[in-house]
């Protein structure tokens, strides 16, 4: 036996020792105050994936979520059931976290822009409602929800931009005010290192059929590619629904809506939902991993770096500055 299978064997050992996730459980509490129990989960080695979601109430990030991950169980990230309509409430508070068997780590978050999720995280990024320093909840609300995207702008490797209807230059403008926020991933000057931004998907949930249509696609990327011709989130990896796609290709998926999931229905797509999620799973799964700060990070190294940005979004200038001039 040589030294290479003596390692490989003692490497799967050591791993096997770690528990596997069944269901998802908390990675940030509404509070945003990292858990400890997800370390546990997460092994010493460098090859992993960070894919999260962001977007507004109930446009259906979960059930996303749960779809990419239905290979291991259904269902993992839970959804919005009649109780939270009622109720006013999100289903998903602070983020949620499921490690896959293969190493992708996926992050289900709380709603941006939701005045039920600022309401349970008032003391958030130290920043109470009734603070002096910004003048009304809707300031404190919006600055809040930058700033939990600049966040996972650090700590992503893949973004999911989740919308239930196309085209909200609110939104749109939102992504690009987060990204400017995004603290810095390093405090050395490293020539060789650039600054590190995730790649970012753009998901339409719920289309309907006339959203398939070849006219109505070439004016989502127009708009996409105009809109973000200048940013540094890495819009167009090729994460598409077409079979061949190139490096370059605008990350854009639709998923049908649930009134549309007849055989009839998948004929005009052209594809099923699942055949959709499977592809934008094995893309996702695909996609160049840049390192998000200049040391290799492993995955118990990245938890702790997730730790190390939230304090720096706590004590952000930047941050305090742009809520200070908000109107």
């Amino acid at each position: 036996m040589d030294a290479t299978t003596t390692k490989s064997q003692e490497t799967i050992r050591i791993l096997s020792t770690y528990p596997e996730m069944i269901s998802c459980i908390k990675f940030m509490d509404e509070n945003m105050q990292l858990c400890e129990n997800p370390i546990e989960y997460l092994y010493d080695q460098q090859d992993f994936l960070v894919v999260g979601c962001l977007g507004t109430q109930s446009v259906g990030k979960s059930t996303i979520m749960s779809l990419l991950t239905s290979e291991y169980a259904p269902d993992i990230f839970p959804i919005q059931e009649s109780s939270h309509h009622e109720n006013a409430t999100n289903c998903t508070t602070g983020i949620d976290i499921f490690v896959t068997k293969n190493r992708v780590i996926y992050l289900d978050t709380q709603p941006i822009l939701s005045i039920s999720a600022f309401d349970n995280s008032a003391s958030s990024f130290d920043q109470k409602k009734n603070t002096s320093d910004f003048t009304n909840t809707e300031t404190n609300l919006e600055l809040q929800s930058l700033q939990f995207m600049a966040f996972l702008f650090s700590v992503c490797h893949v973004i999911i931009f989740v919308q239930d209807w196309f085209g909200d230059p609110n939104l749109v403008r939102f992504l690009q005010t987060a990204e400017m926020l995004k603290p810095s991933s390093t405090t050395t000057m490293d020539q060789d290192y650039v600054e590190y931004y995730p790649h970012l998907v753009f998901l339409h949930n719920k289309a309907e059929p006339q959203d398939f249509m070849p006219t109505s696609i070439k004016r989502i990327k127009d708009f996409y590619n105009k809109t973000f011709s200048s940013s540094r989130l890495q819009t167009h990896s090729g994460i598409d629904m077409s079979q061949d796609s190139t490096e370059n290709g605008l990350n854009l998926f639709l998923i049908p809506s649930n009134l549309n999931r007849n055989k009839e229905e998948d004929i005009f797509f052209g594809e099923s939902e699942k055949s959709l999620i499977n592809k934008l799973r094995q893309k996702i799964h695909g996609v160049t991993r840049n390192p998000m700060t200049p040391s290799v990070l492993t995955e118990k190294n990245w938890y702790h770096y997730v730790s190390k940005v939230m304090e720096a979004i706590k004590k952000s200038h930047l941050s305090s500055e742009y809520g200070r001039l908000m109107p």
